[in-house]
């Protein structure tokens, strides 16, 4: 077999290596095990104090009360979350509730 790589084999290392380079400066600095997108521009996600709530209900059986706060909305569906489940979620329930639109 002669010693030579596909055009195939070509194209894909070069594509690598053009993705390669067009990662964000910012990514490449980011330290091992710390890399967090939102944070790179200032946004906050995981930080102290963002759990302590919703812990205290599921672990500790706190309850707040809110029927002093107005409801200014209703929904029928609310859909959390918009990865491929979410999508998926809120496309069978647009289909279901108008089985015509494509």
């Amino acid at each position: 077999m002669p010693n030579t790589i596909s055009r195939r084999d070509f194209l894909n290392g070069t594509a690598l290596i053009i993705a390669g380079g067009l990662t964000p400066l910012a990514q490449l600095r980011a330290e091992p095990g710390r890399y967090y997108p939102p944070a790179l521009i200032g946004l906050r996600g995981s930080h102290p104090g963002s759990f302590e709530v919703a812990h205290g209900v599921g672990r500790e059986g706190k309850s707040f009360d809110i029927s002093g706060l107005e409801i200014e909305q209703s929904f029928d569906l609310v859909v959390v979350g918009g990865g491929i489940s979410g999508l998926a979620a809120a496309d069978s329930s647009r289909r279901a509730i108008s089985p015509r639109s494509p």
